[in-house]
């Protein structure tokens, strides 16, 4: 599937800004899920961006701006041909016991996925069989976290803890995809979380997220309980991390500015059902 992604972001701030430093995670991953055909950023005020790898292999730009400024505009443009993903192999849940040690970060708590809940209890979940099917177990997690949720933008913040997701049954993809990362590596199984875009479903309307757990013989596989879904070609990738700290969209630090207004608009096209 050929999509265009659009992605702008404003700041708008009340008093002059200066030494605004930035750093972006726009790039659309190019690997065997995805390919990456055209790339466009622009900032405001023109500045020149640095690109590099961040140690989970995401390919981020940073820029600082120097002079005051009353405004920061970061837009992307991109075009991203998907391709299908075939279902995992049948692998049993005890197949992992052995990557403990190769996955610990993506195993371990991080402080907005913390570990010492009792995160099954909280969410009605059971523990999976050591001889079940993985996939199939991580279908069960995906749809349940989808049924005991609802999907509502203004219910929490960007920094609303996940406890307090947890028991107030509402929030959005950020939410649910920190939700099942608690879940997963509370029993032994590795997860990551993921941003990216999608084309249509619940979150398309901005950056979404989404998670990804590993199943031997099979790699990295994508799911989505904001949707019900496993990932399919509707979902761009954008990056992977522990949680969203690992991979925002765009973070920095400044000097002055005042209290910051901030305007995000996303938009994603199906240019054609296939290239």
């Amino acid at each position: 599937m050929l999509l265009s992604v659009y992605h702008l972001t404003e700041y708008f701030y009340p008093d002059a800004a200066r030494d605004s430093f930035n750093e972006l995670w726009l790039y659309p991953v190019d690997d065997h899920r995805q390919g990456l055909l055209e790339f466009r950023l622009n900032i405001a005020p023109d500045v020149m961006p640095r690109s590099r790898q961040d140690y989970f292999h995401n390919r981020i730009y940073s820029f600082h701006v120097t002079h005051p400024h009353t405004q920061l505009r970061v837009e992307m443009r991109a075009r991203v041909l998907t391709f299908a993903t075939p279902e995992p192999l049948p692998v049993p849940v005890q197949a992992l016991s052995s990557l403990e040690s190769r996955f610990f970060e993506f195993l371990a708590p991080t402080s907005r996925v913390p570990l010492h809940y009792n995160w099954l209890e909280l969410l009605g979940l059971r523990r999976p069989k050591p001889r079940e099917n993985l996939h199939g177990y991580l279908l069960e997690v995906t749809e349940h976290l989808h049924r005991s949720f609802r999907y509502d933008a203004a219910a929490t913040e960007l920094n609303t803890p996940l406890l307090q997701f947890v028991e107030g049954r509402a929030g959005v993809c950020q939410d649910y995809a920190q939700a099942m990362l608690a879940v997963l590596r509370s029993v032994g199984i590795p997860a990551r979380y993921v941003s990216g875009y999608l084309a249509t479903g619940v979150g398309s309307q901005g950056s979404h997220a989404w998670v990804e757990a590993f199943v031997p013989g099979s790699g990295w596989y994508g799911y989505d309980p904001t949707n019900n879904s496993t990932i399919n070609e509707q979902y761009i990738k954008k990056a992977h991390g522990r949680d969203y700290d690992d991979c925002p969209p765009l973070k920095g630090l400044r000097r002055g500015g005042g209290k910051e207004q901030l305007s995000v608009l996303v938009q994603v096209e199906v240019l054609s059902g296939s290239f």
